[in-house]
């Protein structure tokens, strides 16, 4: 097996894309998403004739759930941050090392095709969590939206490039299948000279 340091450089417009998206999440990670503050309940139509006393109950219940509904954002986007990063980096990560072989048989014609499938994977799950961060938390929706198309565009990359395989796979088959017949040949050729 080849290895990327053994071939020339050449650009590589999966790897290209993938990285455009890390840094891209990596800007949304640190905007925190593009969160929107949210917004204090309005006051009940009646609000006037209310006791003093519940009154003020109402507004310091109001006041609590605004800062536990911050706080649990804040504790969102950070989980969500944590992910994001590690699952961007993991999916260049598998890009690299699918992209640094150059299968010559069966077998690592699989492991390739291993590595591209959770390249794959990964980008499906990182697409379905930027919708549910889109779903959950009051931000930017624009930004999430260009993101989604952006990993949609990767995962049609990854599928085009793991379709390109597919030749170099099936040559790699009827080599391997060769170096299995000349190997079944050589042996039977060798026990023939021992029998005689």
């Amino acid at each position: 097996m080849k290895y990327e340091d053994q071939r020339k450089e050449t650009p590589f417009a999966t790897r290209d894309n993938m990285l455009n998206i890390r840094n891209h999440m990596e800007e949304l990670c640190l905007r925190g998403f593009g969160l929107r503050k949210r917004k204090k309940a309005k006051e009940p139509k009646n609000f006037n004739e209310w006791s003093e006393e519940s009154r003020e109950k109402w507004i310091k219940n109001q006041e609590e759930l605004y800062e536990w509904q911050s706080h649990c954002d804040r504790i969102f986007i950070e989980d969500e941050t944590k992910w994001i990063r590690a699952t961007c980096r993991e999916i260049v990560g598998l890009i690299d090392d699918a992209n640094g072989m150059n299968p010559q048989t069966e077998h690592e014609c699989d492991m390739q095709r291993d590595l591209q499938n959770e390249a794959l994977r990964l980008c499906k799950r990182l697409r379905r969590e930027i919708n549910h961060i889109a779903d959950t938390i009051p931000c930017n929706k624009n930004f999430l939206v260009i993101q989604d198309k952006e990993i949609t565009d990767e995962i049609n990359l990854i599928s085009g490039w793991r379709k390109s395989c597919n030749p170099l796979r099936e040559e790699a088959m009827k080599k391997d299948a060769m170096r299995r017949l000349k190997a079944e040949q050589a042996a039977k050729t060798e026990l023939m000279k021992e029998l005689q």
